[in-house]
């Protein structure tokens, strides 16, 4: 089981890395991050010199805002979960999520059921696990727990199996197929790991 610390990290890490591509990933990626990911998910990065933040612009447009014949692994809940209709009844479902934890998402740009918002919203409950325990609420920290497992459940794991499996029969670099392939085995393991507490 990985502390709450690497949680965190392995979720601030997969967000950044599944938001649009900005010179501060490019510097995580040709640092240590991806190593220590590597580790902690037991499964080594692909190669990232030569990565240039253009190539890795046009990679992330290609694979999931743009491309002539459709994108091939758009990066929203509802694309899977409501028969391909953005903005569906399962992102005012992951809108709720955000509301009864105490967050309110305004001025994004991106749907409340984008990937790497959910994912923040998971860094941030793994936060609040962690405030209890060290608070010693273990109330509160049982209720992040709690809706820890649901959000993983209910919203982001019915989704993210097909998001990875259109990312490994794509043509995605290499970073993104272990970047999904990494995010997906971490979030079932995850789910495995909170079922066990609820």
């Amino acid at each position: 089981m990985l502390h709450i610390s690497q949680r965190q990290r392995l979720y601030a890490f997969f967000s950044q890395l599944f938001t649009y591509p900005d010179a501060e990933l490019l510097t995580v990626l040709q640092g240590e991050s991806p190593a220590e990911v590597g580790v902690l998910l037991g499964v080594a990065p692909p190669a990232s010199a030569g990565l240039s933040l253009v190539a890795l612009q046009e990679a992330y447009t290609g694979l999931f805002i743009s491309r002539h014949g459709g994108v091939p692994a758009p990066p929203y809940g509802s694309v899977y979960l409501d028969d391909g209709v953005l903005m569906g009844a399962s992102t005012l479902k992951v809108t709720e999520a955000y509301h009864a934890a105490g967050l309110v998402i305004d001025g994004s740009s991106e749907p409340a059921d984008f990937l790497a918002t959910e994912l923040e919203f998971l860094y941030f409950l793994v936060g609040r696990e962690e405030e209890g325990f060290r608070g010693r609420d273990v109330a509160a920290a049982r209720l992040a727990t709690s809706r820890q497992h649901d959000f993983l459940v209910n919203s982001l794991l019915p989704w993210l199996e097909p998001f990875a499996d259109r990312i490994a029969s794509s043509d995605a670099p290499p970073i993104y197929r272990w970047a999904a392939a990494g995010l997906l085995a971490f979030c079932r393991d995850e789910q495995s790991w909170l079922a066990r507490l609820n």
